[in-house]
């Protein structure tokens, strides 16, 4: 089951991003749930005229206090129904109100099948506070499971391996901490210019690594597997992967 939050900030632009869509979503045209989040209407709104009929991004929900919305009657276009307003004055960002209904809905259908819930936008720009809010949800249960960012994509990881394909030489892997974690855990990689016997004990463990020549030359994937501890790995937005 798949399902997209858009949220305000920067966003990729859609036709960089158009290769994760076909990817992700495969030859289902519309993901299961899509919530906007505040100003992520608009990102939402770009993809939408970008793709067309190619991809479906019409939101099931629309949550927030839409004080970064640059013109509130975009939502005059929605049903009343889609759109859940909240108070300026709130304990959560829009973007966790926005996860929350994200991981509830993926609650509710959880004996159906397994959830991935990708967002979508808060590069940051000139707001780097609302970045590092994002990413300090890694660390807690709110946290996506892939956060497009950027040219980058955010994966969380946890007890999981991954298979990376289609990297070239020069591509950027990087591996972090979850917030609040600075130490402990066991990776295990094969296929990366250094390897994760040569990972940094404390704080980030891998920053700028890249994949290994021949790994490269013969089109073999990079393999990681993380075998303890709660992390985020970081990889471009072509690269191809796929989770056990």
């Amino acid at each position: 089951m798949k399902i997209l939050v858009f949220t305000g900030g920067e966003a990729p632009e859609p036709k960089a991003a158009q290769g994760f869509w076909q990817k992700f979503l495969g030859e289902q045209k519309k993901p299961d749930f899509v919530v906007a989040a505040d100003s992520g209407l608009e990102s939402l709104r770009t993809y939408q005229d970008h793709y067309g009929n190619l991809f479906d991004f019409s939101p099931n929900l629309i949550v927030g206090d839409f004080d970064s919305l640059s013109d509130k009657k975009i939502l005059d276009g929605y049903d009343a129904r889609l759109v859940e307003r909240s108070p300026s004055y709130k304990d959560l960002t829009d973007t966790e109100l926005a996860l929350t209904r994200a991981h509830e809905f993926a609650q509710g259908q959880a004996q159906k099948q397994k959830a991935f819930i990708t967002l979508i936008g808060g590069a940051g720009g000139l707001r780097t506070d609302h970045f590092l809010a994002i990413y300090n949800l890694f660390g807690t249960p709110l946290a996506p499971d892939a956060w497009i960012c950027g040219q980058q994509i955010f994966y969380k990881a946890q007890k999981e391996s991954f298979e990376i394909s289609g990297l070239k030489p020069g591509d950027t892997i990087s591996i972090a901490r979850a917030f609040g974690k600075n130490s402990g855990g066991k990776i295990r990689s094969q296929g990366l210019e250094w390897e994760s016997r040569v990972f940094r004990k404390s704080g980030m463990p891998s920053v700028s690594n890249t994949i290994k020549e021949e790994f490269a030359r013969e089109g073999r994937p990079v393999k990681i597997d993380f075998l303890r501890g709660s992390f985020v790995l970081i990889l471009p937005l072509w690269a191809d992967v796929k989770k056990k």
